[in-house]
């Protein structure tokens, strides 16, 4: 069984403790990727039935360069769902943010956030959702880098454990 992620920076960072997940994991996100570059990910990664699709968006979606509507975005998670093959998807819920470290483009609050996270499509479709917040959320701001927006080494850790727990669910 292959592992393949989808969508933004949350996951396209991952370069080192990948294995904690899998052993055969193909990372296809893109740093600012949104919920509308799903379906063209998986075309690229070449996403099959017996695949395991782990998708991060959210962050991209609710931030001010972007805005796509909740229902967009919505629509859009429900669309590659539905158009990609794979029987069993894992959503990583977006993080958060630290506030206080943002700057420029980047203000995305934790409550705008929360509207995405919130959004029940995952739970709908069968999907398990790891709650990225949650899973997090005893590294305080040192489950961030400077920038507030992406996560820290420490954090990455415990996430790929989370999803790694969440596969083995799924299997």
């Amino acid at each position: 069984m292959r592992i393949v992620f989808l969508g933004d920076s949350h996951l396209a960072r991952v370069r080192r403790d990948v294995s904690i997940v899998g052993p055969d994991v193909c990372n296809a996100a893109e740093g600012g990727a949104c919920a509308l570059d799903l379906v063209p990910q998986a075309a690229t990664a070449g996403v099959e039935e017996d695949d395991l699709v782990v998708f991060s968006v959210g962050t991209n979606d609710a931030a001010p360069s972007k805005q796509v509507p909740v229902t967009a975005y919505a629509q859009a998670v429900r669309r590659c769902m539905c158009a990609v093959p794979a029987r069993r998807w894992i959503y990583l819920a977006p993080p958060g943010v630290d506030e206080s470290r943002l700057t420029g483009s980047h203000r995305t609050t934790n409550a705008v956030l929360d509207e995405y996270r919130d959004v029940s499509v995952c739970d709908d479709a069968g999907a398990r959702v790891v709650r990225t917040e949650r899973v997090i959320g005893s590294l305080g701001a040192g489950a961030f880098v400077s920038d507030g927006l992406h996560l820290s080494g420490r954090a990455y850790k415990v996430v790929l454990a989370a999803i790694a727990e969440a596969a083995q669910a799924t299997a």
